[in-house]
């Protein structure tokens, strides 16, 4: 039946006829299901790897009105034409991540960094994923999307599959005498002398064959005609990944007590609804760092670790403790504080940053044994060291009151000091503690009188030493004694607007009172006499804003007892009485849009006029000076991000994201610049060193020691010391990306290890929404500049860092 010469080819007919039955098999598979009222689609793209890859034919069946929406499942819906980039509805298949409360859902893709940009209505789905038959439609793929030499090497190879599986071997049959030596065999027949399948049948079979692949190719290609399965979408919202479990675990650390000797045990708490928890991680690290020792991993409850506390020196110390589920997602709990004290020590516990008046210092002492101590308190000016006694012969509980107001306003260390014979010991050094018995400065600006309408209230504060934390402005109406607070303003500047409306006609006093972060206080001289007149005609327009862009809307508000006939809203060009009616209102609310447009950039400035009923014309305050910049680059984004480390906190691994609303020209941000990763330096400064206050710290980025184009970044927080500065070594790069159809450049900073005043860094607790303001430096390639307008952080109001 074989000779030496025939492995060869029985081998290669051997795969052929295999590599031909899966394939066939495939297609059955893809096939069949349609008889059963499911559809097939081929997949364009990656978005959905590793679980369905690019040629996968997936399999959908309707979903029944009666079944809930499979959340967590994968569906194909259409997505509509105003989500879609090129503005032409396509078919997609996603995974439902999530349901929102108004009945849609959120979609992404398993290989996607972020959720689709639209949520998704039952009505939009057409099918659920069924069944995956891998790679079947690869080859429509490659026609579809003109990748012809791939299926130009798929035919031939096919080919010469079909080939050699029909015609490339068979046994041969002796003949039935065994002694034929002719062409036939010997037995006279002139046909087939193999005793096989007859050449002709074999030849309908490699047709019928070639015939159904190519069905297949063609049937391929228009499966995925209408399907546009893409790999990244156009949403910055929240980052999901392909798993079961879209929830982190919760996990608490309990309080293992105030001071900590010998072995001890720290136990914590941690729960998982979707998959379980894998495993927790309790952590330490020495007060003030960031480096984190694992004391154990505990995968089973209850999640306790022994720790030996002699095994790490006295102090003061921090706990946490991280846990991880199933799907890999990581929570780590609040961290806990505490005192390992093994062998005798004295802690001077902390009085805060700044102090004033008479504070209590208090002082502790740990593992003191039998020996009698007599405590005292030290201090020295911040750095001389140089030291002398506040309290001396403290008995327990150790307590020192500082009467703060016989030292000069200024930064002081203090420690405390045990001695018992000859044994002396030290705590460690508090140090920077700001003594501000100072009362800030504070000035109001006079509001002038009459007042009516909405009235600006104003005042200049100041504080060299705390800063000042808020400025009150207060009223008091004639023949009454209590000040009544108007509004409170924590930010510089220090104005607001008021509706003199809501209080009664008459004579006024008003004041503003500042406070500084000390608690001190200053009251500014009083403006008295002051007439509140709403009772004849009053109008004011409101402030629009400093930076005017797209269509506004204009505002004003006003009264009269004789009734109103009209209000007009009026523009100029800043300091020119040539004034332009922008709309005129019969009846409240007095509001119109204002298409700016329209207008020419510049600055412009903004009343109303209100005629009333008897035809007495009045007009407001003039707000000045509003810039118009309907430049077509701007800046759209600021935003922070913790991608590790402390939150709240800068530090490594730290991101400060610049978007502007077009590409621009690196070289215009950078001299030079390609917008390839660059070392620079982010310098971080203490809103007070700025006149910006304690809550107005802000970022720039220095590139050899020169701020490069961005601008600077208000934090709206307070991230480093009072009057201090922070520089990080941090890398800045830029990229295109496309945001609903648009290109834009971001500029990245991400920051690394500090290189100057890292001890002044602070955590900040508190939400705030930061504001960018950028530079008219930056262009475009095309040489437009940016606009200076500020730029406030979008999104949720949420901690930075």
């Amino acid at each position: 039946m074989f000779s030496a010469d025939g492995w060869p080819l029985f081998f290669a007919s051997l795969a052929s006829r295999l590599y031909l039955g899966v394939l066939l098999s495939l297609s059955l598979f893809a096939v069949l299901p349609v008889l059963f009222g499911w559809h097939g689609t081929v997949v364009q793209s990656g978005s959905m790897e590793p679980h369905i890859s690019p040629g996968d034919m997936v399999l959908a069946a309707r979903l029944d009105p009666s079944q809930p929406v499979p959340v967590g499942g994968v569906v194909e819906y259409r997505s509509p034409a105003s989500a879609e980039p090129g503005g032409v509805e396509k078919i997609r298949l996603h995974r439902i991540v999530a349901a929102n409360t108004d009945g849609t859902f959120v979609t992404a893709g398993d290989a996607n960094t972020s959720v689709d940009s639209t949520p998704l209505d039952r009505g939009q789905i057409t099918g659920q994923a069924r069944l995956l038959v891998p790679s079947i439609g690869l080859p429509g793929l490659w026609l579809g999307t003109g990748k012809f030499p791939a299926l130009a090497f798929w035919s031939v190879l096919t080919l010469l599959a079909v080939v050699a599986a029909l015609f490339g071997w068979a046994p041969k049959e002796p003949s039935a005498a065994g002694a034929g030596d002719g062409n036939d065999g010997g037995d006279g027949d002139p046909g087939s002398d193999d005793g096989g399948t007859p050449p002709l049948l074999r030849a309908g079979t490699a047709a019928g064959i070639v015939a159904a692949l190519t069905t297949l190719v063609i049937a391929g290609a228009g499966a995925f005609s209408a399907a546009a399965f893409t790999a990244t979408t156009a949403s910055a919202a929240n980052t999901f990944s392909a798993a079961p479990d879209w929830t982190p675990p919760s996990v608490t650390l309990a309080n293992p007590g105030p001071t900590l000797r010998g072995a001890t045990v720290v136990t914590a708490e941690a729960n998982d609804a979707e998959t379980g928890v894998r495993s927790v991680t309790v952590e330490y690290a020495a007060a003030g760092s960031n480096t984190w020792v694992a004391l154990c991993t505990v995968t089973t409850a209850p999640y306790s670790c022994p720790w030996n506390t002699p095994g790490v020196p006295d102090g003061q110390y921090t706990l946490r403790a991280s846990a991880t589920d199933n799907a890999g997602l990581t929570a780590t709990s609040a961290t806990v504080s505490t005192t390992v004290a093994n062998t005798f020590s004295v802690v001077l516990n902390d009085p805060g940053e700044v102090v004033r008046g008479t504070t209590t210092l208090s002082a502790s002492l740990y593992s003191p044994g039998t020996s009698t101590y007599s405590v005292r308190v030290e201090y020295s000016l911040a750095g001389t060291n140089r030291w002398s006694t506040l309290c001396s012969n403290l008995a327990a509980p150790y307590n020192c009151a500082w009467n703060t107001a016989q030292f000069a306003n200024d930064f002081y260390d203090l420690r405390a000091v045990a001695v018992s014979g000859t044994v002396t010991r030290y705590s460690e050094t508090v140090t920077d503690v700001l003594v501000d018995n100072g009362a800030p400065a504070v000035t109001l600006t006079d509001p002038g009188t009459a007042l009516r309408g909405t009235t600006t209230f104003a005042a200049a504060a100041s504080d060299p030493h705390s800063g000042v934390a808020n400025v009150q402005f207060q009223y008091l109406r004639s023949g009454t004694s209590t000040w009544i607070p108007l509004c409170t303003v924590e930010e510089s500047p220090y104005s607001c607007r008021f509706d003199t409306t809501t209080i009664a006609n008459g004579t006024y006093s008003f004041r503003a009172v500042a406070t500084d972060e000390a608690g001190n206080s200053a009251v500014s001289t009083v403006a008295a006499s002051r007439t509140v007149d709403n009772t004849v005609a009053s109008v004011s327009v409101e402030d629009p804003g400093a930076y005017l862009t797209g269509t506004v809307a204009l505002k004003a508000a006003a009264n009269s007892t004789a009734g109103i006939a009209k209000v007009e809203i009026q523009t100029a060009p800043a300091g020119a009485a040539t004034w332009t009616t922008r709309c005129t209102l019969a009846a409240a609310p007095f509001s119109c849009t204002w298409d700016t447009t329209a207008a020419a950039d510049g600055l412009y400035d903004f009343r109303a006029v209100l005629t009333d009923a008897a035809g007495r014309v009045t007009v407001s305050a003039t707000v000045s000076s509003r810039r118009v910049d309907n430049s077509p680059l701007r800046g759209v984004d600021i935003q922070a991000d913790n991608r590790s480390g402390v939150a709240g906190k800068l530090d490594a691994g730290d991101v400060l994201a610049f978007t502007y609303s077009q590409p621009i020209d690196p070289a215009s941000v950078v001299p030079g610049w390609t917008g390839a990763a660059l070392p620079v330096t982010v310098r971080l400064r203490d809103g007070n060193l700025l006149g910006l206050g304690n809550s107005g710290d802000t970022v720039d980025v220095l590139r050899n020691g020169s701020a490069v184009n961005l601008g600077a970044v208000n934090t709206r927080g307070n991230f480093v010391k009072n009057r201090s500065a922070t520089s990080i070594n941090a890398t800045m790069s830029a990229a295109t990306v496309t945001i609903a159809g648009v290109p834009r450049t971001v500029v990245t900073v991400t920051l690394g290890s500090a290189a100057s005043g890292a001890n002044n860094l602070r955590i900040f607790g508190t939400a705030a929404t930061m504001v960018w303001s950028p530079t008219a430096a930056v262009t475009s390639p095309a040489g437009v500049a940016t606009s200076t307008a500020p730029v406030t952080e979008t999104g949720a109001l949420d901690r930075d860092f």
